[in-house]
């Protein structure tokens, strides 16, 4: 082992003021963090991975409430959809968020990308050789880039360090993951529910549980946060209005305030609150 990063000694943490926490989404996503969102399957994880993915690139306020400073070069990883699939859902999904021109995301579907000690390396040159590296990557599905077992330790000790090379450069990197079934019985902490070893979630910096509900809603619920407290449950409603051919809108209605004036974090949302938008999921 060769350490090259210096210390940070006393006197330099100390008489330095506080850095600055900066958001890619406030305050669900931290600029720089390692992001897991988990469901069951057909849990609308990447309508929602997509829907952001938009909003990140425009710096368009995400669902109405969710502030994005600025535009974002977005790299969308998809090793679970087609590209026919990808391209349908990404179209109407940006037809329904009012995306006007083109914004700085790009989408690989089925490219091979895994994370194994180089990849994330050969990704960044791949990325550099297209002239396009990104600011935030999101990468659709932990399994599908894994090399090795999720239900080992080790092995996800190992992805987390395969991902380092992303990391270093201040990237955020957001990784959608499976959840286990419920319980034939009583209740599991959806914080357990995570497939595969506790330390998919350990590593992360943040992580969102999503799951569905009746009437095609979806729940997501803040699990964990190093910068903020975590958010209560929301949900969100996925309505296409019988359009398979047309736009996904997407809004965000809460009960209650929850900014103060000092534009500071008040409370958390109602849980009588949803997020209004929409598509068939087979659309």
């Amino acid at each position: 082992m060769i350490l090259t990063t210096p210390l940070i000694r006393s006197h330099d943490l100390l008489t330095h003021d506080l850095p600055p926490l900066l958001w890619d989404v406030e305050p669900l996503i931290s600029r720089g963090d390692r992001v897991v969102l988990f469901g069951e399957f057909g849990s609308f994880k990447s309508w929602i991975l997509l829907h952001l993915a938009w909003h990140l690139a425009a710096g368009k306020q995400w669902l109405a409430t969710f502030q994005v400073h600025e535009s974002r070069r977005v790299l969308y990883v998809d090793e679970e959809m087609n590209e026919r699939t990808l391209r349908r859902r990404g179209k109407r999904l940006a037809m329904g968020a009012g995306i006007e021109g083109f914004p700085p995301v790009a989408f690989l579907s089925r490219a091979g990308v895994r994370f194994d000690g180089t990849g994330a390396g050969q990704l960044l040159k791949y990325c550099e050789a297209q002239k396009f590296l990104p600011q935030v990557v999101i990468v659709e599905a932990l399994r599908r880039v894994l090399i090795g077992n999720e239900k080992e330790a080790s092995d996800m000790a190992a992805f987390w360090r395969n991902l380092e090379p992303i990391s270093r450069l201040g990237i955020t990197c957001i990784v959608s993951h499976h959840m286990t079934k419920p319980p034939l019985e009583g209740e599991r902490a959806l914080r357990y529910r995570a497939s595969g070893s506790t330390d998919i979630l350990a590593g992360s910096d943040a992580s969102y549980a999503v799951e569905r509900r009746r009437g095609g809603m979806a729940r997501l619920t803040g699990i964990k946060s190093r910068d903020d407290v975590e958010l209560e449950p929301f949900l969100v409603k996925l309505d296409d209005k019988g359009d398979r051919q047309g736009p996904v809108l997407g809004t965000c209605r809460w009960a209650g305030s929850w900014r103060s004036g000092s534009g500071r974090w008040k409370g958390v949302p109602c849980p009588g609150g949803w997020l209004r938008w929409s598509p068939k999921t087979s659309g």
